[in-house]
């Protein structure tokens, strides 16, 4: 039986000159889940997800991650909170001047204490997930735009967190390669990850079917469980990989 990993209890965001980003926000996810965070844009969902990772803190109400309430840890609590999430931002900032390897590697040396070994095996790993091994002497700066975002998640995963936060991950990624990077998340998902995406690409959402959290003007006016998932034309599965 699954539990619960996060609970969003009458949350509200504020930001100065009396900006309501976000109003009486209520929801609970459960470990293996895979959340869509949808709406158009200036509905909050950004401001949701740095609520849930704490880049910044609700002005009221209470957000629990398992045990934990996250706004009432200290710095030492929330570097280890932090150690199970896995965040893919919107605009991704790397070492443009370092390897795709070492813009990896680096996540884990920050985090995990590993010895070089140990930093070589996972970054390789999340490297072969994520399908950009491949490229791992390459520099980042040298890769296209749906190759960097690979990286990202490479980066996201390399720690094998439980929850993986991603706001945006196909914007600015023509149809094809929009494609294949939500069919890597699906495929982290499949592997017990609990996923959580802002997106915009309604076409996605309504063609494979998860949970659907929409905001509206920071209101949260829609909870949609569906669980099914549809076939692409050519019948094929978007969970074989």
């Amino acid at each position: 039986m699954r539990h619960q990993l996060i609970d969003v209890r009458k949350v509200s965001k504020i930001y100065k000159g009396n900006i309501q980003a976000l109003k009486n926000i209520n929801f609970s996810i459960e470990q293996g889940e895979f959340v869509y965070v949808i709406g158009a844009s200036g509905a909050g969902k950004s401001t949701l997800l740095k609520l849930l990772y704490r880049e910044e803190e609700q002005t009221s109400g209470s957000i629990k991650m398992g045990n934990t309430f996250v706004d009432r840890i200290n710095h030492k609590q929330l570097y280890l909170l932090r150690r199970q999430l896995g965040v893919v931002m919107q605009k991704d900032l790397f070492l443009s001047q370092r390897s795709v390897f070492e813009n990896v590697a680096v996540c884990v040396e920050a985090v995990s204490g590993a010895n070089d070994s140990e930093v070589t095996v996972r970054t390789k790993d999340a490297l072969d997930v994520a399908g950009i091994l491949n490229k791992s002497g390459r520099k980042v700066n040298e890769l296209s735009i749906g190759q960097q975002k690979r990286v990202a998640i490479a980066r996201a995963i390399v720690n094998h967190p439980s929850i993986v936060i991603a706001d945006e991950p196909t914007a600015n990624l023509d149809s094809k390669a929009a494609l294949e990077i939500m069919k890597l998340f699906f495929k982290i998902n499949s592997m017990g990850t609990t996923v959580i995406m802002a997106t915009h690409d309604s076409t996605m959402v309504n063609t494979v079917r998860e949970r659907v959290l929409e905001l509206r003007h920071g209101v949260l006016i829609r909870d949609e469980q569906d669980g099914g998932y549809t076939r692409y034309p050519d019948n094929k599965d978007v969970y074989i990989w």
